[in-house]
């Protein structure tokens, strides 16, 4: 989902650089930030700089409109304020620059499933459950994150992960059922014209 055209990628979360290396062999400029001191020795080897710090303190020091292409591969929902990130970020974004996110989908059956039927809600090291996610999202809560920083969601794509059977009955209701299904999304976006803030849209938020 990152451009052809995208020449100076920012990194979030870069761990040891093994996601964006390739576009640094292809020419580009890929800037990575963590704050794992043995992941950023690593990235050292495989991307163009690095960054050892806090995202949430971090101070990019680029000027502004730098890069075409900002990345946050699973790692928004690892943020107290992922919000407060996408905007202060938004200002290191090219006009026609996009961003590219992934994020864990905490409407998946599985987890579903498992509170519902089984009564447990228990961390795990890695997947939807990782103990290090402080966020949750389903795609509802994705699209309002997004609007409400300043950008439009221009592409959404699915990581389906489902028994053979339960795709059948995808199928079978139309595909209806996606969301259930959709272990992980995508999410391509640019800024938005509108102003930043909170989204146009409002719904009641229930409080138990």
């Amino acid at each position: 989902m990152v451009p052809g055209n995208a020449d100076k990628i920012f990194d979030i979360g870069c761990a040891g650089g093994g996601l964006t290396k390739r576009f640094v062999k292809e020419g580009r400029e890929v800037v990575g930030v963590d704050r794992d001191s043995q992941a950023i020795e690593k990235a050292k080897e495989n991307l163009t700089s690095v960054f050892l710090a806090d995202i949430s303190q971090f101070e990019i020091p680029y000027a502004k409109k730098y890069f075409d292409c900002i990345l946050y591969a699973d790692i928004l929902d690892c943020f107290p304020e992922p919000l407060e990130i996408l905007k202060k970020h938004r200002e290191s974004l090219c006009d026609q620059g996009v961003v590219v996110a992934s994020f864990a989908n905490i409407r998946y059956y599985k987890a579903i499933i498992r509170l519902v039927f089984g009564g447990t809600w228990d961390y795990t090291d890695g997947g939807i459950l990782w103990r290090g996610h402080l966020r949750f999202f389903t795609l509802t809560n994705i699209k309002e994150l997004f609007e409400a920083a300043g950008y439009e969601i221009i592409e959404i794509k699915r990581n389906i992960v489902a028994a053979g059977g339960f795709k059948f009955l995808n199928y079978l209701f139309f595909n209806k059922l996606k969301d259930f299904f959709t272990y992980q999304y995508f999410i391509k976006a640019r800024k938005s014209t509108g102003r930043v803030g909170q989204p146009k849209r409002k719904r009641k938020i229930y409080k138990f």
